[in-house]
């Protein structure tokens, strides 16, 4: 019979070793797991809390359009037989520009001409029979008181003086309707040319060379961008911060870093009861033409300033649709590090674009001047985490 007692023994060695080993290894992951390094902070940069002068302000979204436009269009028939001026062009007041086929209006202004100077002439003719009339006249008249001129001699002379006086005077009636005629012709010679009414640019040329005009078609569309307006409607809630003669800045996004001071020119005096609105105007000097109509604006108009706002760097805001907040870099963490506080606010309304700062409204305490607010790296932090700055800010109060 074999004997199984060496067998045993190594069975119950390795069960042995094997334990062994199973115990070390969970000590082992004991200790590392005690010795694991707890989160790092986050790198973080910050800027100083400032205190500054601040505008409230409201703001509008509107388009811009010209002050004065036209659509200037043909008064009568007839083919176009020059243009004078295109898409784009400055044109003064009174000036020419395009010209309607005028043949047959300037001949019947020449027939006009030539019949008032008949109606003139006969005026002279018919002058000069009521003078020799008037002369007859006092002629006879002596001749009657001197016995020497019958009474019926005498009727036939005054006869004729009537009859000249009469004659003068639908001599000057056809004057006067010569005249009228003239006008008339003049008039309509006139309606033949289409010139500018003020000075400004041409929007579009409707109409080219050899193209037929009639009554009422457009040809030209002119605009003056000397001063350029927009219209806006104003909640009520804004309409008591807005007055006429305001500065007003106007901004556009294809212009970017420009402002255009102009004022408020115009604001009604009655809501639209369907959208408790007012409708107001600014106006905005345009001396390079810049603005153009049909751009968008944003429109900023002021109407009170706070002289100790806070101040941040608008990417020190984050936001989401309930509310808006910021993290303040403080000391509070182990060993004195840095923590991030969490800090709910409001966000007034930029303080200037030079600056990209806004202005803001905490709870009150909870933020102050000096304080270093965080502005990159922050999108994932929460309230308390530790964080840790990539430079040195030094903190202070900003001069105002």
């Amino acid at each position: 019979m074999t004997d199984l007692k060496p067998l045993y023994r190594v069975s119950v060695t390795l069960t042995a070793l094997a334990a062994a080993l199973v115990l070390s290894g969970c000590g082992e992951d004991s200790a590392a797991a005690g010795s694991r390094p707890e989160r790092p902070p986050a790198i973080v940069e910050v800027a100083p809390v400032q205190q500054g002068s601040f505008d409230a302000a409201v703001r509008f979204v509107a388009r811009l359009e010209a002050r004065s436009s036209a659509e200037l269009t043909a008064r009568t028939d007839g083919p176009i037989t020059a243009v004078y001026a295109g898409s784009g062009d400055r044109v003064r007041k009174g000036q020419l520009l395009a010209q309607i086929d005028a043949a047959e209006a300037q001949q019947a202004v020449n027939q006009a001409e030539a019949a008032l100077r008949m109606a003139q002439a006969t005026v002279s003719q018919r002058q000069s029979a009521l003078t020799l009339a008037r002369s007859n006249a006092a002629r006879s008249q002596k001749l009657f008181s001197e016995n020497l001129l019958s009474q019926s001699d005498l009727d036939v002379v005054e006869g004729e003086l009537s009859t000249a006086s009469s004659q003068l005077e639908l001599a000057r009636a056809q004057v006067e309707q010569a005249r009228s005629s003239l006008n008339t012709a003049r008039l309509r010679l006139e309606q033949t040319r289409v010139v500018a009414p003020f000075d400004g640019h041409i929007g579009t040329r409707h109409l080219d060379l050899g193209a037929r005009a009639t009554a009422n078609t457009p040809v030209f569309s002119v605009v003056d961008l000397s001063t350029i307006r927009t219209k806006f409607a104003v909640p009520a809630r804004d309409a008591v911060h807005i007055r006429q003669s305001q500065p007003a800045t106007v901004t556009v996004d294809v212009l970017p870093g420009r402002n255009f001071e102009g004022k408020v020119s115009r604001i009604s005096s009655v809501f639209d009861p369907r959208t408790n609105t007012v409708e107001a105007e600014v106006e905005v000097a345009n001396p390079e033409g810049v603005l153009k109509p049909g751009m968008f604006a944003s429109v900023r108009i002021a109407y009170r300033t706070n002289p100790t706002a806070l101040l941040v760097p608008s990417p020190a805001v984050l936001r989401n649709a309930q509310e808006q907040w910021l993290f303040v870099a403080e000391q509070g963490g182990e060993g004195g590090g840095l923590v991030a506080r969490r800090v709910a606010l409001r966000v007034l309304e930029s303080a200037g674009t030079a600056t990209s700062q806004v202005a803001v409204e905490p709870a009150e305490g909870s933020l102050a001047p000096g304080m270093n607010v965080i502005v990159l790296g922050h999108e994932k932090l929460t309230d308390g985490a530790p964080v840790a700055t990539a430079t040195s800010a030094r903190p202070g109060r900003a001069s105002k």
